[in-house]
């Protein structure tokens, strides 16, 4: 089976990030949302008595509204076209703007320093694992013991380096968090 191949040097980072950075927005924007909701409904529920207090039931009012209808749908569709690119563009900004936020906080730059620490660790762990199994396939089982500690050393330090990472990952997310819906 055939697998996709793609050249990451090619891709138009720009633009295949808008979508990803809609999502962070859109996130972001339903969290302020809700937010704010509770305060909004029952100001919300007056307003909607008070526009009904002055509607007109009448058949002809109702026919003239009906005629007008077709020409006030349109106009409302091409209006929330619009509005629905013009939301989606502060959509990306407003994600973003988030990411760049969450990217720059100090708790993120340690995760990110500490998972490349914990990468050149696990590097470093295959190299000397690799080392010790081809001396063990040609040394004796005492020599083989020897030379495998320098792989169960580095093991070890991958392991403390990969815990030190999920810490400050979590430090970054529990800092994040505070950020969303801001």
């Amino acid at each position: 089976m055939a697998k996709a191949q793609f050249d990451i040097k090619n891709i138009d980072l720009t633009v295949a990030t808008k979508p990803l950075y809609a999502g962070v927005g859109v996130a972001d924007l339903a969290i302020e949302a809700v937010r704010d909701y509770a305060a909004d409904v029952q100001k919300k529920i007056t307003d909607v008595r008070s526009d009904f207090k002055g509607f007109d039931f009448s058949t002809d009012a109702l026919r003239k509204d009906a005629k007008a209808f077709p020409t006030k749908a349109q106009k409302y569709l091409d209006e929330n076209v619009a509005t629905v690119t013009d939301t989606y563009d502060g959509l990306v900004g407003r994600g973003e703007n988030l990411v760049k936020r969450i990217r720059n906080q100090e708790s993120t730059k340690a995760t990110v320093k500490s998972a490349k620490t914990t990468t050149a660790k696990a590097k470093t762990t295959k190299t000397q694992a690799t080392k010790a199994t081809k001396s063990t396939a040609k040394s004796t089982k005492k020599t083989a013991a020897k030379k495998s500690a320098p792989a169960k050393r580095s093991a070890k330090a991958t392991g403390t380096a990969a815990k030190k990472t999920a810490a400050s990952a979590a430090s970054a997310t529990t800092d994040a968090a505070t950020k969303v819906g801001d």
